[in-house]
């Protein structure tokens, strides 16, 4: 899914790397990658939480206004740890156009290609995370009231009024992140290096194999 060919201006900036100028398509292939990953993982990962919470609840002397904060709390703390690795894999894969380089000296003369570790994983899944953080909040106020005119109508529908506030939270979560990842991610600075898309390398040719020669049997004499 939007990994559909697509042509790609590559541009030599007197680097020695030369880097894709990303488009908005290719911001939706790396969004796509990261948001279905880390939606699914942290909603079963939330859901054997939960039910683990309710389980200690039931089945302890802990007191449920403790158990209140830790069910308040673990939903947050699943959902960016996943986000972490879910960001570090990303950083890793390599896409059917192109793949995602994080070059130094800020991508200038002398840039090389430096290796996504988890330690330069962390400022851009911070940058992710504090930035989708605040959009949501922003999109969320700004279509608060026509969110709660649409959400009024299935009132006496709880299931439907579920579904609809999950489907528009979701929506909401995703323009986000689309938007942080095209708009501050993608060509960005962070600590030491510079996210750019790079043109994928080709695989590398299979060594050639040499057989051995199975040397010929015998041969009868030839009678004249």
């Amino acid at each position: 899914m939007f990994d559909s060919t697509s042509s790609h201006p590559v541009v030599d900036s007197n680097d020695t790397q030369d880097y894709i100028q990303p488009t908005f398509n290719d911001g939706l292939r790396i969004w796509w990658a990261f948001f279905w990953p880390s939606t699914i993982v942290s909603g079963v990962l939330g859901f054997l939480a939960m039910a683990w919470i309710q389980y200690i609840y039931q089945n302890s002397y802990i007191p449920g206004s403790a158990l209140r904060y830790l069910r308040t709390a673990a939903p947050y703390a699943i959902s960016y740890t996943v986000a972490f690795f879910v960001m570090y894999y990303v950083l890793r894969k390599n896409f059917r156009n192109f793949q995602i380089g994080l070059l130094s000296n800020g991508g200038g003369e002398g840039a090389q290609p430096l290796e996504p570790t988890f330690r330069r994983t962390l400022p851009v899944w911070f940058a992710y995370s504090w930035r989708t953080l605040v959009y949501r909040l922003i999109a969320g106020f700004a279509a608060s009231i026509p969110l709660a005119v649409i959400l009024g109508i299935f009132t006496r529908l709880p299931v439907v009024h579920a579904l609809v506030n999950l489907a528009i939270i979701t929506a909401i979560d995703g323009a986000a992140g689309l938007f942080v990842i095209y708009n501050n991610i993608l060509e960005e600075d962070f600590a030491d290096f510079r996210v750019r898309l790079l043109p994928r390398k080709p695989p590398a040719p299979a060594a050639n194999i040499v057989l051995p020669v199975r040397p010929l049997p015998p041969q009868p004499p030839v009678l004249s």
